[in-house]
């Protein structure tokens, strides 16, 4: 298990940004970094996970996006946070957690939702801004 206690937080991407305003490539090659290769076939269906998504954050480092999250959400009462990923080489420096506290801000009155897999999920407990396991969720993948 990965030791998040030794996450640095120096070195933060310059510009953190709440739009839409998503460069595609860069995205494709945000979430091919990350073995997300499946989203990323469909270049119309990639664009509609942006759009499709009610609070997207992204994190620039200059022109370069180095990281990138996103909720869908009714705006009212509840939200799911889909996508959190971060390039590699700019990972452990507090950008993962800065996402999730900039999706998370302000938005109190919803209750959010998180799916992580097994590598992320100390990641998130860590971050200690009020997720907590849950044992009843139900899924019904999807089929490519």
């Amino acid at each position: 298990m990965p030791d998040y206690s030794l996450i640095q937080h120096f070195h933060m991407p310059s510009v953190y940004r709440n739009d839409h305003e998503i460069d595609l490539d860069q995205l494709t090659t945000l979430f091919n970094s990350v073995g997300w290769e499946r989203r990323t076939v469909d270049r119309e269906r990639l664009a509609q996970l942006v759009r499709g998504s009610l609070y997207v954050v992204s994190a620039w480092e200059g022109d370069r996006l180095v990281g990138f999250a996103r909720a869908i959400s009714d705006g009212a009462s509840n939200a799911y946070i889909s996508t959190v990923a971060v390039l590699p080489e700019y990972q452990k420096r507090g950008i993962g957690r800065e996402l999730i506290q900039r999706l998370l801000a302000g938005r109190d009155h919803l209750q959010f939702v998180l799916h992580a897999n097994e590598r992320a999920y100390p990641f998130y407990l860590h971050l200690d801004v009020g997720f907590e396991p849950f044992d009843n969720i139900l899924v019904r993948r999807r089929k490519f």
